[in-house]
């Protein structure tokens, strides 16, 4: 019978019964509980310091750090949880485990930008190389001010060592508990529409909410299954409030506009007789 990776609940390092090995998720994470945006931001503030990552069953995986100009380094999972350290480089890193388990190797990767002195590379690099046999990557990789948000679209690439599949089955599903299906096309694309799936959502105020996501696919070549799992953060998309705060600021405008105009109106008209 065929395994399949069954996303972790992401909220908790809970032991998957359905995959050795489980997802990755930052410590600590926020986002499925049902509670107000506004009780609910004292989780969401600015990281400082190293990032630490949770594992489950991560035991025997051979984890790497893929540093922006592809050099790479050890990491260590302790007692479920792997610390990233810094590297000096300021870009995208990419976070690799792999576990061989003889007739299935597994496969999970999320890319975490890191702050330090400007690498002079392109995250498109990282994206490009091989960094295990069989992996979902994002085409392209958010860059700038760009993130993960519900209610968007976005694009990502199967790939078996340089050689794009098309035809793969590839499943998206969130730490709030929407689940979407694909199959990649013939350029080894597939688009996912990210779930606007949030509870609790006041519209109007500013959420910073964020939860986990993962892009999942499975690929069998020369008597060996492939499962492989990207993990990475989407957060609520600002049009909730932007939207609104924007149509206040525009209303405001023509409020203001039309006063000033029925003022010269009227001066003229005074001028006028």
């Amino acid at each position: 019978m065929t395994k399949r990776i069954i996303p972790l609940a992401l909220l908790m390092a809970s032991a998957l019964a359905s995959a050795p090995m489980g997802a990755v998720a930052q410590t600590p994470t926020a986002g499925a509980e049902k509670q107000s945006p506004s009780n609910n931001k004292q989780h969401q503030q600015h990281r400082r310091g190293p990032k630490q990552f949770t594992f489950s069953n991560a035991e025997g995986a051979v984890i790497q750090l893929w540093k922006p100009d592809l050099s790479t380094q050890p990491l260590e999972a302790k007692m479920g949880e792997i610390t990233i350290p810094s590297t000096g480089m300021d870009n995208y890193h990419a976070i690799v485990a792999e576990k061989d388990w003889g007739y299935l190797k597994e496969a999970i990767i999320r890319y975490e930008y890191l702050r330090g002195k400007p690498s002079g590379e392109s995250p498109t690099r990282l994206s490009a190389a091989v960094k295990t046999e069989f992996e979902v990557v994002p085409a392209p990789i958010p860059r700038g001010h760009y993130r993960y948000h519900s209610d968007q679209e976005w694009a990502f690439s199967v790939r078996f060592k340089e050689t794009l599949l098309s035809g793969i089955p590839v499943v998206m599903e969130t730490a709030n508990g929407s689940r979407i299906e694909s199959i990649s096309d013939t350029k080894g694309l597939v688009q996912f529409h990210i779930p606007n799936d949030f509870p609790n959502i006041v519209e109007g105020e500013r959420d910073k909410r964020s939860a986990e996501f993962t892009v999942s696919a499975a690929y069998a070549n020369g008597g060996t299954e492939y499962q492989t799992l990207l993990s990475a953060e989407y957060r609520v998309n600002p049009q909730h409030w932007k939207s609104l705060s924007l149509g206040v600021t525009v209303t405001a405008i023509g409020l203001l506009a039309g006063g000033f105009i029925g003022r010269v109106r009227k001066s003229g008209k005074r001028g006028a007789s």
